[in-house]
């Protein structure tokens, strides 16, 4: 089961900062300068603990933007969330402006700290006014004209209101994002994506979505350089060993990309009739 630790958060949003760099946050309402920088999430100090901060930006005006994703915000995220920033303030000596993103079908939860001496708020963001079904479809649209498209509004769509389940709602936004016409851009978006999604999705899912991204990859690459062995050796190394279970979900996406059978059997050391019959799960024809 895949887990999302600290070091995938910070090394896949230091990736996807070419698609925040420069951009204002209107697309979420915040009124702040724009982003000018990406900040590190964890704060050496004398007292270390596992927490994290999930995202932070240096703006323009030189503050600092602190962005959590909670599904329901409570008075102990709260007192959370302010030992954090009294860290940033003390390391960058900067005001820090938190903001929360709640999804859609979250409660709007507590937003103010009130101890006495010290009193704390942040915005919060709830997404029950966003439709994530309006804004699919014009996306959609949109990439079929060619016309440009907000690439930070699918990043956030699977939080966003929707008549479809979260799961549902990821898979169609994660298949939107496969059409967007820069392919660097393309594996960035996809990838921020599955990151904020990780508390609102099940793990299973997220498993396979995570594999089919990491199998594109190895195989578009294979495909631009003409490598069937490269191809070979590049899925053997990103396959995690172990389970046949995870093995399989590999080679489910392996056919679902139209790899050859004797590519995926010598790639994840699953048998042909292993190979048949995830085949007919997926209803592709048999040898």
């Amino acid at each position: 089961m895949r887990k999302i630790n600290h070091q995938n958060y910070d090394l896949v949003f230091k990736e996807a900062f070419s698609i925040f760099n420069n951009r204002s946050l209107a697309f979420l309402g915040i009124d702040l300068p724009p982003i000018h920088s990406f900040l590190v999430t964890e704060i050496p100090e004398v007292e270390t603990t596992d927490d994290m901060m999930d995202l932070n930006f240096r703006l323009e005006d030189g503050s600092i933007l602190h962005l959590e994703e909670e599904m329901n915000l409570s008075k102990r995220d709260l007192i959370r969330f302010a030992h954090y920033d009294l860290r940033l303030y003390h390391y960058y000596d900067a005001p820090v402006h938190t903001v929360v993103l709640t999804p859609a079908d979250s409660s709007s939860g507590t937003k103010v700290l009130d101890i006495g001496s010290l009193q704390y708020n942040v915005l919060q963001i709830v997404l029950s006014d966003r439709d994530g079904d309006a804004l699919l479809s014009q996306m959609r649209a949109a990439l079929e004209k060619g016309e440009p498209v907000n690439e930070l509004e699918l990043i956030f769509l699977p939080l966003m209101k929707s008549r479809l389940t979260k799961t549902e709602l990821l898979r169609r936004t994660i298949d939107l994002e496969k059409e967007l016409p820069e392919k660097e851009l393309r594996n960035k978006v996809r990838e921020l994506t599955l990151i904020l999604a990780d508390k609102i999705v099940d793990q299973k899912i997220l498993d396979e979505l995570w594999e089919e991204l990491r199998m594109f990859k190895v195989v578009k690459y294979a495909e631009e350089k003409g490598m069937e062995k490269g191809l070979e050796k590049g899925i053997k190394k990103g396959m995690e060993k172990g389970k046949k279970q995870e093995r399989e979900t590999v080679a489910k996406n392996m056919l679902s990309l139209g790899i050859d059978d004797e590519l995926i059997i010598k790639a994840t050391g699953l048998d042909q009739s292993i190979i048949d019959k995830l085949k007919k799960s997926l209803s592709l024809p048999t040898q």
